[in-house]
């Protein structure tokens, strides 16, 4: 004789609430000629090979003056708050991207 137990089959929703979001976009810069640039990695692999690339491409073509670097710890959570004011009160542009 066989006996059946009862089974309960747990599904999770892996998605996210959506956020509300209130701060609009900055403008664009006319240039970045003799601007002071960040950038902000989120950790994966390549990412620091291709900032440093592109940083050195920009300071040739737009004489970049500053640069500062932060970094996500990593790339599925949102960077933190130090990091972000850092950005804004050092840096006239930032550029946010990523590796692999």
């Amino acid at each position: 004789m066989t006996t059946s137990a009862a089974r309960t089959l747990v599904v999770l929703d892996p998605t996210a609430p959506p956020r509300d979001l209130r701060h609009t976009m900055a403008l664009r810069l006319p240039d970045l000629r003799g601007r002071s640039l960040g950038f902000l990695w989120n950790s994966k692999p390549n990412g620091d090979i291709l900032f440093s690339r592109l940083e050195e491409l920009l300071r040739q073509k737009y004489e970049i003056t500053n640069v500062m670097y932060r970094r996500k710890p990593t790339a599925s959570i949102p960077a933190e708050t130090l990091a972000l004011e850092e950005l804004a009160a050092g840096v006239d542009a930032v550029v946010i991207g990523l590796g692999d």
